[in-house]
């Protein structure tokens, strides 16, 4: 019989990391960094030592302890999580460091799957030196993730694996049909249906119909947001009449692995004559990515700003804001925060973020949209594949899912089984 363990997601967002079982076989959806319910004890200035990195988070309630999964070079010696538990294979739903961050802690005998544009968003990162940390190589040899196309069925003893594209905001997000003897599970990875692909999404959510349980993301339930949702035409529409109604230089911040955004970014700004300039970090991963030529600030390009600053759309980096005194901003200089770092209130740089900010007298705007489905979408995807039982993870909110036409909803407690049904198994 086919069972089913949530090891994260659970009452937060973020994290989402599904075990299934079936016999001897299993098989696991995600694995990332874990998104704290309170302080998160690793944020910046902490440093994790070298080769210590996991072990560190597992010591500190900050990894999920998995047993079978890591490579035992990355464990404390004599840690039982070592031993092996008969895990054949991950599948990674998206290149965004909570549903992937820990894939080079992974053992390097059991196979990872992804989506070929989330691969290759990967490598970029790690040319542009944000590769992901850990002993197993990720991007080359017999241990580099496996790029699945979409539809292509991948056999782990029972267990059949399909990938499906879905929209996100990020290439290569992907949702996952797994069959068992059991029945069927189909799980959304982050998705949603307002982005520049929201046919993708509909699609996913026709192709898995009538599965047994779904397993959805319901990130933007947790909050209460009384502003109309906003779509990416959105987002590109505010973008280029925010320039175009300024003389000066105007400021941004949007997500680099949001390449969809930045085309239309950039676009948009082009269109009103202007440059994006973005941290030279930055510019190297959007050369890596395919999404270059980008414009890095250096010295000949702040020497070009200062000429003529109305020219010019400048990202400036979180980690060195003081930056933020060396640029030519005027009276109609703004900061057009579009989903970029630090990336809101949640975020530990956000109150040293607005503090500059406010120094240099550049007003705040909010432009972006969220990389989630909303809340109306969320249902109308529920009630359109009609589940038997729904999973509300990677949400601090999952009462707030209301399915309807029969089919149940479980809130799943942390690491416990469940059959396909929703009934909860002894441990």
């Amino acid at each position: 019989m086919a069972q089913v363990e949530f090891w994260g997601g659970v009452g937060v967002i973020g994290a989402s990391k599904v075990l299934i079982r079936d016999g001897r076989s299993q098989v696991l959806l995600d694995l990332g960094l874990d998104i704290p319910s309170g302080a998160d004890l690793f944020r910046s200035p902490v440093t994790l030592p070298p080769g210590r990195e996991l072990a560190a988070r597992l010591r500190a309630g900050a990894a999920p302890g998995i047993p079978g999964v890591y490579d035992p070079a990355a464990l404390e010696p004599g840690d039982p999580l070592a031993g092996p538990s008969g895990l054949a294979a991950v599948f990674l739903s998206h290149p965004h460091i909570d549903h992937c961050g820990l894939a080079g802690f992974i053992r390097r005998d059991i196979p990872v799957y992804a989506a070929p544009e989330a691969i290759a968003l990967l490598r970029a990162l790690h040319q542009a030196g944000e590769g992901l940390p850990g002993p197993r190589d990720c991007l080359a040899g017999d241990t580099a993730i496996r790029p699945v196309p979409a539809g292509e069925p991948v056999s782990v003893g029972p267990i059949r694996v399909q990938r499906l594209d879905v929209d996100h905001d990020v290439p290569g997000a992907s949702g996952y049909q797994v069959t068992t003897t059991s029945g069927v599970l189909a799980f959304t990875g982050d998705i949603r249906f307002h982005g520049h692909h929201p046919e993708r999404s509909w699609a996913f959510a026709d192709a898995v119909a009538g599965c047994d349980m779904l397993v959805t993301e319901g990130t933007t339930l947790s909050f209460d947001d009384a502003r109309p949702p906003r779509a990416e035409a959105d987002v590109a529409r505010d973008y280029g009449a925010a320039l175009a109604a300024s003389p000066d230089l105007m400021l941004q911040a949007a997500y680099p692995r949001d390449l969809d955004r930045v085309h239309a970014l950039t676009g948009a700004a082009a269109a009103a004559g202007r440059t994006i300039l973005w941290p030279g970090r930055v510019a190297a991963f959007l050369l890596a990515a395919g999404a270059g030529p980008a414009a890095a600030l250096d010295e000949a390009a702040l020497a070009a700003v200062r000429d003529a600053p109305g020219r010019f759309v400048i990202q400036p980096d979180p980690a060195a804001l003081p930056g933020l005194l060396d640029l030519p901003l005027g009276p109609a200089s703004e900061m057009l925060h579009a989903n970029g770092e630090p990336l809101g209130p949640f975020d530990p740089r956000w109150s040293l973020y607005t503090d500059w900010l406010a120094h240099c007298g550049v007003p705040l705007r909010h432009l972006g949209c969220s990389g989630h489905a909303y809340p109306d979408d969320l249902h109308e995807m529920v009630y359109r594949i009609r589940p038997r039982v729904v999973v509300p993870i990677h949400t601090r909110s999952p009462q707030r899912l209301h399915p309807v036409g029969g089919t149940v909803r479980l809130i799943p407690a942390h690491g416990h089984p469940y059959d396909l049904s929703g009934s909860p198994l002894p441990p």
